[in-house]
């Protein structure tokens, strides 16, 4: 796996595990659900979702992470495999999520969460 696959990986990776903070620890604070356009109002509805959610984008973290540590310990297919996968999930999500709401594409669509992921399949195919 190429040095520049593997750093686009990391930053794919690090940038879900943002994600996942602010959707599954932080959802709470006003500054946060508002960036979500949830209403203080709809809270209690919203935060098991957001909940959920980020805890899928922490489980795609860990899946790049352990790929990036499988192929550091000579596991380089397993590790490509694994980062190929999470990296391809993490860009579907982003255009299934432009695809429902294209005013999302500026901040959680393909310009935020998907490029790193993108570019990083990108530098792992070429």
């Amino acid at each position: 796996m190429n040095v520049p696959a593997q750093l686009l990986a990391l930053a794919a990776a690090l940038l879900h595990l943002w994600i996942f903070t602010m959707e599954s620890v932080r959802f709470g604070r006003p500054e946060v659900h508002a960036m979500f356009e949830v209403r203080a109002a709809d809270l209690a509805a919203v935060r098991p979702w957001a909940f959920h959610q980020g805890c899928y984008n922490a489980l795609l973290a860990l899946q790049v992470l352990t790929g990036l540590t499988a192929a550091h310990s000579g596991a380089i297919s397993a590790g490509r495999a694994l980062v190929l996968a999470a990296s391809a999930s993490m860009l579907a999500a982003s255009v299934a999520l432009i695809a429902f709401d294209p005013r999302r594409a500026r901040i959680k669509g393909l310009i935020g969460q998907g490029a790193p992921a993108l570019a990083t399949l990108i530098a792992l195919l070429a």
